[in-house]
């Protein structure tokens, strides 16, 4: 009898601290894009519509702001005036075809979610400084409280363009990488000015040919971005091994999609 009473006593105690203990949820903010607020439409090749719309800045969808800045440049011709248009920073797409004439069709065919589900593209440019843009790079996230959170991943990929020109070479004197080349991207902290936080970076190789490995991305693949602590944004670089004075001869493409945050106040 007294095992019995000591027994259910011990179980009552038991049943007691799981009754007080608390319990918390972590709140974890992923990318959207199908509830982004910047109205989405896409052409007959699934690239957004408002890829060179100059009316037009960043893509909002949820927490991110996604820096996107459109400009006609033009020059003038034995009397006549050509204008060119072009962009750098992020654009929506659901291109299906892996396309390598397409600059914004992702390897995939398709975000995480599946082939012909949207995604983002990116065009990092090397050399290009917007001075009418407040971030003053060519490849920002800003998170869109005033509140700072904690990265947690993001997925990202070669864009089709990137690796045919890395598999055969390509335009602008590009060649077929070999040996000792590597595509590397890096993700780097904003503070709440939205400037670099140096010191912790993440790099991922999307193309890797150094110490025999003949390695290029063509699936989705998943960076842990945990080390770079709460900020209030992300900026985005590459580098290439294939480059001439004037800079890289790879085409700065990637594709992005499940960028996932945790809004620090709610951890």
């Amino acid at each position: 009898m007294k095992k019995n009473i000591f027994g259910v006593a011990v179980l009552m105690l038991v049943l007691l601290a799981s009754c007080n203990k608390k319990e918390t949820t972590v709140t974890v903010w992923t990318l959207d894009l199908s509830k982004a607020e910047t109205t989405i439409t896409f052409d007959e090749n699934g690239i957004w519509s408002d890829l060179y719309n100059t009316e037009v800045g960043n893509i909002d969808a949820g927490a991110f702001e996604f820096q996107h800045e459109a400009a006609v440049s033009s020059y003038v011709y034995e009397g006549e005036t050509f204008n060119y248009p072009y962009y750098m920073g992020f654009a929506v797409s659901k291109n299906d075809k892996a396309d390598a004439l397409i600059p914004e069709s992702a390897i995939t065919k398709g975000g995480v979610s599946g082939q012909g589900t949207p995604y983002l593209t990116c065009y990092w440019g090397d050399y290009y400084d917007f001075e009418s843009s407040e971030f003053n790079r060519t490849s920002d996230i800003i998170f869109s409280s005033a509140d700072s959170y904690a990265p947690q991943a993001v997925y990202v990929t070669n864009t089709a363009q990137v690796v045919s020109t890395l598999k055969n070479g390509g335009t602008y004197g590009a060649r077929a990488f070999k040996e000792g080349d590597y595509f590397l991207l890096t993700v780097k902290a904003l503070n709440e000015h939205h400037e670099v936080i140096e010191g912790n970076e993440v790099k991922y190789y999307l193309a890797d040919f150094r110490d025999g490995k003949t390695y290029i991305c063509e699936d989705w693949a998943k960076v842990d971005l945990t080390p770079l602590g709460g900020c209030y944004g992300l900026t985005f670089s590459m580098e290439t091994t294939d480059t001439n004075p004037y800079g890289a001869l790879t085409p700065t493409y990637f594709a992005l999609d499940a960028l996932s945050v945790i809004p620090v106040w709610a951890k």
